[in-house]
């Protein structure tokens, strides 16, 4: 082998090992996704009351459709809890209007989501109730919603999160979107489940014992519930995935809002990675150590661009072990992708849009920059996904 070929074959290495590591990770977890079983009752399904704890900013776009939706599938039993979150539109005059009770965080309040949920969380110790329920402003539930998460709470299990999953969208952001909660909210999580392992909390759909949330907090500038369910991990409580329990989100439907987005959640997840992957892997377990390996696992698309590229160089270097093990990568990846797609019961324009591919790694990077930026500086507060 010359300089040249020998060059060509490190850089593949070094270019490979992301992508490497993602397929070995993510392909694993997709195969077990294909075992998935959801929780169930041995006996009788004792009665849970839900507090379902709604945290909203300026929410007034979106708000009344998600109460409505909520009020057609809940119980006598439960109740709805609105934080109206230093508002100046009319989301605390919907929230009322729908019957839900309100907690104002006036002006001046201590910016950002954990901030409203912890609020929400201290109102609510005065109230009766067995479990919380978060789902976000802008998330739809479907019928049957509270009686699927009240099936997997009899199983024993002192947090879930629900099936979540994109709004479809028309333009390419949006197709994105759906994409890519194809694998965190569906292929991901029954996953870790089927192994089980920490089912990551989303926010939105995270049901939570009330003896849990007395005893844990919610902090963090981005990602707090992702710091949440890893604190929880960290003390042997392992969510479970509830797949008949499905939520659907507001998408966002341009570039500029998703890298906003993207930004605070590679954010969150990478200030997770420095606060907890030390603490994780001191306490070894399965699901401990794969929850280090995720937080320090990049984003699917910046795998695939990975491992794209290593191909090219390792077919550019002619070291035919090489090309087998990057190519394997690219298509371990690319058939995880289909698993979740199929998972979600992706539409045609999703598939079309993958053809956008190159383009959208390109843009990741981008958003990848503008995340470990914020976190170098130290940055504490994130916007909410601006509503058009």
């Amino acid at each position: 082998m010359n300089a040249a070929a020998t060059a060509l074959s490190l850089s593949a290495v070094a270019v490979g090992l992301p992508g490497l590591g993602a397929a070995a990770h993510l392909g694993t977890l997709a195969l077990a996704s294909l075992a998935y079983r959801e929780p169930r009752p041995r006996g009788p399904v004792p009665p849970v009351r839900f507090l379902v704890l709604i945290p909203a900013h300026n929410e007034q776009a979106v708000l009344g459709r998600t109460l409505k939706a909520i009020n057609a599938a809940i119980r006598p039993r439960d109740r709805v809890v609105v934080v109206a979150d230093r508002c100046t539109d009319a989301t605390e005059k919907i929230a009322r209007e729908h019957g839900a009770d309100v907690v104002v965080r006036p002006e001046g309040s201590e910016p950002g989501r954990a901030a409203a949920r912890q609020a929400g969380l201290d109102h609510a110790r005065g109230l009766d109730w067995d479990a919380i329920v978060m789902i976000d402003a802008d998330s739809v539930c479907d019928a049957g919603f509270f009686d699927a998460c009240e099936r997997a709470l009899a199983g024993g299990a002192q947090a879930l999160q629900t099936r979540s999953e994109m709004l479809l969208g028309g333009g390419l952001a949006a197709q994105a979107s759906v994409a890519s909660f194809a694998l965190q909210g569906v292929l991901i999580p029954r996953g870790r489940d089927r192994l089980g392992l920490l089912v990551r909390l989303r926010g939105t759909g995270m049901v939570l014992r009330r003896p849990v949330v007395e005893r844990y907090s919610f902090r963090a500038a981005a990602g707090e519930d992702r710091w949440y369910g890893t604190e929880l991990g960290l003390d042997g409580i392992l969510p479970r995935h509830v797949e008949s329990a499905r939520l659907r989100s507001e998408n966002v439907d341009t570039w500029k809002s998703a890298a906003a987005q993207r930004v605070r959640y590679e954010a969150g997840r990478m200030s997770a990675a420095r606060e907890f992957v030390p603490r994780l892997l001191r306490r070894p377990t399965a699901a401990t150590v794969e929850a280090a390996v995720e937080l320090l696992t990049p984003p699917f698309a910046i795998a695939v661009g990975s491992a794209a590229a290593a191909t090219a160089l390792a077919v550019a270097s002619g070291g035919v072990p090489l090309i087998i093990v990057t190519s394997g990568s690219l298509a371990v990846l690319s058939l995880t992708l289909v698993t979740g797609l199929l998972q979600a019961d992706a539409p045609a324009r999703t598939w079309l849009a993958l053809l956008s591919a190159p383009g959208y790694i390109a843009w990741k990077l981008a958003v990848q920059a503008r995340a470990f930026a914020a976190v170098r500086r130290e940055q504490d507060y994130f916007p909410p996904t601006a509503r058009t």
